[in-house]
């Protein structure tokens, strides 16, 4: 063991005094490392369109460097202890947790809602109007609004307007073949309760009795949109839809 001891002293000895030892004269002492500087622009032909890296990338990488540096010294504690050594939380795992936190947080501060009272949105055709009651009583034709009809029977929620204002973006979804089954409409009844409706088909016919199965009641919570179709408005567009929200 002494000669043990004294061999660990020879050794210590050395290599401090390799260390400490300055270079003799008409040598270059040691260059220090190189500090790059970020170029004030980049050409985008320079290296095939790659960019230099910016000077904060340097600085990330200054502080990566003095971060291998801390955990390489407390391994070696941990030898000459014998007790494990703590590792720092990861800077790029937790960069990527709070990116992916701010991700969640933006997608649901971005999710539609829709509240109110007697309004109805049909997102995919843009449409966001306010809803006006039509008596069912009421001989005067309708104006430039969207009505709900109150001639329609139970479970029928039945909305008209004209086809060159309020109803032209449905008018123009079935001309141009984008309307499709499906397709979604939301609504908002007089008492401000919300829900979802979905279509399941249309069809074109005369605005006359025969065409009563439209406004007619329902077995199931259903709506119905009218508006006018036809070279001259002769004829009229009645789409028909069932509740799912």
């Amino acid at each position: 063991m002494l000669l043990a001891a004294v061999l660990v002293g020879e050794i210590t000895g050395l290599a401090l005094a390799r260390t400490l030892t300055p270079n003799p004269a008409g040598s270059a002492a040691p260059a220090a490392p190189a500090v790059v500087a970020a170029p004030a622009s980049v050409p985008d032909s320079a290296v095939g369109g790659i960019q230099a890296r910016p000077a904060a990338a340097l600085v990330d990488a200054s502080r990566d460097a003095v971060a291998v540096s801390a955990n390489a010294a407390r391994v070696r504690k941990s030898v000459a202890t014998g007790r494990p050594a703590t590792q720092p939380a990861s800077p790029a795992r937790s960069t990527t947790t709070a990116a992916k936190t701010s991700t969640t947080a933006q997608a649901k501060t971005s999710s539609p809602s829709y509240r109110g009272r007697n309004r109805v949105w049909i997102p995919a055709l843009g449409m966001n109007r306010a809803v006006s009651p039509f008596p069912c009583s009421r001989t005067r034709p309708p104006d430039n609004l969207t009505y709900r009809w109150g001639c329609a029977g139970r479970n029928n929620v039945y909305l008209m307007g004209h086809s060159y204002s309020v109803f032209k973006p449905l008018h123009d979804a079935y001309v141009g073949g984008r309307l499709k089954k499906g397709m979604k409409v939301i609504y908002a009844d007089g008492a401000g309760r919300v829900h979802a409706y979905s279509v399941i088909w249309w069809r074109v016919v005369k605005p006359t009795t025969a065409a009563s199965w439209a406004w007619a009641a329902q077995s199931r919570p259903s709506m119905t949109l009218q508006t006018c179709a036809g070279a001259r408005s002769e004829s009229r567009l009645m789409v028909r839809l069932v509740q799912v929200g």
